[in-house]
């Protein structure tokens, strides 16, 4: 059965797509079964994998595949390996299904927990063709999100060197808790990865310090650098043909050395 993983923190412009996009690639090209899902209504993680608008996935994405509790007329073959769920715009209507739509199925009585496993139940039908299923998720703390954590076994979180993001941890790290004691008592997090929005500045480095040494081991030890050709694979795809494209996802090959050795050996907090 494949290992879910999902990457979040509900502070936009972190970093959270390239990672998932990134990671994905690169366990597929380790010859890993992958699929992708984009549980975010921006759909750049669609954008990314399929160098598609996700305006072209139109009622064809995670949305329906919720909606039909059944994701398997909705995957998009990006490579043998990796496969994508797509998501766009629509998706931001998912709150709203869950209270006006499927709410009337489960009485009059709403039971919070299953909100909160529609995509854990979705993802279940096809969890067993793959060897990870990787979810990016939006930056807040809603249905989405919770659902996110719910349906994951393993939750990445992506803090940038900046202070907003900082300030956002903590209560990330609360929902976390709060998703595992409700709902999923087997999921697990994985760790912080950090990155740097500029390593010219000071402040990136003085809040990855932070991290460290308030969250000690639960930090990955790879540092995620912004560099210029991680940008141009959003639109190019994700390439290693250049010293440029190997200099570029090097420290992503890092992450993905380490994810790995933490989800097999569960041996961390």
């Amino acid at each position: 059965m494949g290992i879910t993983i999902s990457f979040g923190l509900q502070k936009g412009g972190v970093g959270k797509t390239t990672v998932t996009a990134v990671t994905s690639w690169l366990l597929a090209e380790q010859g890993h079964r992958v699929l992708a899902v984009d549980f975010d209504s921006q759909g750049n993680l669609t954008q990314f994998l399929t160098r598609s608008s996700p305006y072209e996935f139109l009622h064809r994405t995670i949305f329906e595949a919720c909606k039909e509790h059944d994701p398997r007329p909705y995957i998009h073959q990006v490579t043998n390996k990796l496969h994508l769920l797509p998501a766009e715009d629509f998706l931001s209507g998912f709150s709203r299904y869950l209270y006006n739509e499927y709410k009337p199925t489960l009485g009059n009585d709403v039971d919070r927990n299953a909100l909160n496993v529609v995509l854990r139940e979705t993802l279940e039908i096809v969890r067993d063709s793959y060897d990870f299923v990787l979810v990016d998720l939006p930056p807040n703390l809603g249905e989405q999100t919770i659902n996110g954590m719910a349906a994951s076994d393993f939750c990445v979180v992506i803090l940038q060197g900046e202070p907003f993001s900082f300030d956002a941890l903590e209560r990330y790290l609360e929902t976390l808790e709060a998703v595992q004691r409700s709902v999923s008592p087997g999921m697990r997090l994985a760790g912080i990865l950090t990155g740097i929005q500029d390593a010219r500045t000071a402040m990136g480095q003085f809040i990855l310090e932070q991290a460290r040494q308030q969250y000690e081991e639960l930090v990955f030890d790879t540092v995620i650098r912004r560099k210029a050709r991680i940008v141009e694979f959003s639109f190019e795809g994700v390439q290693n043909r250049t010293r440029m494209d190997r200099e570029a996802i090097e420290q992503y090959e890092r992450f993905v050395k380490e994810l790995l050795n933490r989800v097999k050996s569960r041996s961390f907090p």
